[in-house]
């Protein structure tokens, strides 16, 4: 039993130690296969600003959290995302990667104009408000935010 727990301690560290580790600082991978994508921890933030990244633990109910990096991307008239989200303490497989396209627009909600982004519109699709700040604020399905809206946050890198 002690010998199961120190695993589990050990692969805690390493889930950690990656998602805590930015994606400049890592070393570069291969990419996704026909996605044209680096490895998901070589990702950075890119000078010109066709690409923009975020990252932060949201909210789980039957987990610890899920460590989330979301990179959006322009190439030409091309808009195309990648998210790869780690659910913290979770069942297995713990790790999984989506990429697909995305729209923004621009919603007047409670007296604020917020620019939104939608992954995967029409499709079961997650709506995100882009905040002051540079966070992105996941919206509920109805599009308005969270009671708990600052849990929902994915902060700028």
């Amino acid at each position: 039993m002690e010998h199961r727990g120190r695993r589990g301690l050990i692969v805690m560290a390493c889930l950690l130690a990656v998602g805590c580790q930015r994606g400049d600082d890592a070393p570069a991978g291969p990419g996704s296969p026909g996605l044209g994508w680096p490895s998901p921890f070589a990702i950075s933030p890119s000078p010109d600003g066709s690409e923009r990244v975020w990252s932060g633990v949201l909210p789980c109910s039957d987990c610890d959290g899920v460590d989330t990096r979301l990179v959006l991307r322009v190439t030409g008239k091309k808009r195309s995302y990648l998210m790869i989200e780690t659910y913290v303490g979770g069942e297995r497989p713990n790790r999984f990667q989506r990429a697909g396209r995305w729209t923004e627009k621009t919603l007047f909600l409670d007296d604020e104009t917020l620019t939104t982004y939608t992954l995967d519109p029409g499709q079961g699709s997650q709506t995100y408000a882009l905040r002051a700040d540079g966070a992105l604020e996941l919206l509920d399905v109805d599009g308005r935010p969270s009671a708990q809206a600052i849990a929902y946050r994915l902060q700028r890198l």
